[in-house]
């Protein structure tokens, strides 16, 4: 059972590594719950907020 923890371990690494890179990448933002896009949206697939702004302007 150990190699699978191991790998489970690493994939989770691999995950939450990716998930920041593409954090730091994006374009849009959820100002009510910190969501970030990569394009722009009306309003949140997570929340459902309309205050969704651009991080580049």
């Amino acid at each position: 059972m150990g190699l699978f923890r191991d790998l489970g371990q690493k994939v989770e690494e691999f995950k939450q590594a990716s998930e920041a890179v593409a954090s730091e990448e994006a374009t849009h933002e959820c100002r009510n719950c910190g969501e970030r896009f990569f394009s722009d949206r009306e309003e949140c697939s997570e929340c459902g907020s309309s205050d969704v702004v651009s991080l580049t302007e």
